[in-house]
């Protein structure tokens, strides 16, 4: 199942990355907890790492569909299940309030 497509999802403040031709390694510096993830997670990653303040679902399938040829579906159920699984470990969390641009 899909998140609803304006929840704005945030890095945690406890997560650190690298990012190598082969993907990225996230560190979350309070558990001591390394992660890798392949191209497509490193992209949707260095999305969200942009983003200090939160991107809603939909903007985060916005911009990474510009630079990937995948179809928009199958790039929002991936993404979905990418981000599902960093919130279960705690890396990413999210607000299913609308996210204001005049508070930017």
């Amino acid at each position: 199942m899909n998140p609803e497509p304006d929840c704005v999802w945030k890095i945690s403040e406890s997560a650190r990355s690298t990012y190598t031709q082969d993907g990225a390694v996230v560190l979350d510096i309070q558990k001591g907890q390394c992660y890798g993830l392949n191209v497509v997670a490193a992209k949707a990653w260095s999305t969200l790492e942009s983003r200090k303040s939160g991107i809603a679902f939909r903007e985060l399938i916005d911009t990474l569909g510009s630079t990937l040829s995948v179809s928009r579906e199958q790039l929002e159920t991936d993404i979905a299940e990418h981000l599902q699984k960093l919130e279960k470990i705690g890396l990413v969390h999210r607000s299913d309030q609308h996210q204001s641009h005049a508070l930017s």
